[in-house]
């Protein structure tokens, strides 16, 4: 599929996906939706990519929905429920949970304002990196919305209780020095080593142990909604994949030998 909205790239097993509407502040429209979709289902399959990291063009991440998706109450004729069936929230759940059930970490760079669905796109990645001008803005409060695509499930789990009812009830930004500390940036870095900084960390993560991470990164999840008795047993299953793996024996031989490990997804 040819992208005009977004730009994919792949390089030492990371994948970057910019959103590439840099005059209309990255905002996103259907044509957006449907590329990522696709973008995230190419990266999803790719065996060579470890990592995704999702950023926008200019000097933003994401202003959220463009007013072509989503403007100004609804012809008389539609129905709630044939709201909720539109493409466009269809679209945006696949968005949602292919970044977060995609077996490889994902990481959000949010260079910039960070909107309402853009906001939504970043917090489903597993990690975010920002810039010191980087900020968050929940935006549907503000044009008498409910948060559509995922916010409500979202943001408690990334800065709290009390801070998500808090943004989405007000609807006021959060810095990036604030989103530091409570935990919606895992790193700020000075502008100009934002991308820098962030792919080496990609990197790191993208040599790591393929088959490990990615159990990791589905038992976070999944851990979120069991109790721990059967994340207990989730992660004996797990751990006994990982021994069985070439992985493993890669890793411990490499350690033994006093060099670094070239782990290969076997």
């Amino acid at each position: 599929m040819a992208f005009e909205t977004i730009i994919l790239e792949k390089k030492e097993h990371v994948a970057t996906l910019t959103l590439n509407r840099p005059e209309r502040r990255n905002a996103v429209n259907f044509q957006m939706m449907q590329e990522l979709v696709a973008a995230i289902e190419d990266v999803a399959g790719d065996d060579d990519v470890r990592v995704l990291v999702i950023t926008g063009a200019g000097r933003g991440f994401c202003s959220g929905a463009d007013l072509t998706l989503m403007g100004g109450g609804a012809p008389e004729e539609l129905t709630v429920e044939k709201i909720r069936r539109a493409s466009m929230f269809q679209l945006g759940q696949k968005i949602v949970l292919g970044l977060q059930r995609m077996e490889k970490p994902t990481i959000a760079m949010v260079n910039g304002a960070c909107v309402g669905m853009g906001a939504d796109f970043a917090l489903a990645c597993d990690m975010r990196t920002g810039a010191e001008y980087t900020r968050f803005i929940c935006g549907f409060t503000r044009i008498g919305l409910f948060p559509g695509f995922g916010a409500t499930w979202l943001y408690p789990r990334v800065m709290g209780l009390g801070k998500a009812f808090e943004t989405l009830f007000t609807g006021d930004p959060i810095g990036a020095e604030e989103a530091e500390k409570i935990g919606i940036l895992n790193k700020v870095f000075p502008a100009d080593k934002l991308e820098e900084e962030t792919m080496n960390l990609a990197r790191r993560i993208a040599k790591g142990p393929p088959i490990a991470i990615g159990l990791m990164k589905s038992q976070v999840y999944k851990g979120l909604e069991m109790d721990l008795e059967m994340a207990l047993d989730n992660a004996a299953t797990c751990e006994a994949i990982t021994l069985m793996s070439q992985d493993h024996k890669e890793g411990v031989t490499a350690m033994l030998e006093n060099r670094e490990p070239s782990f290969q997804r076997r």
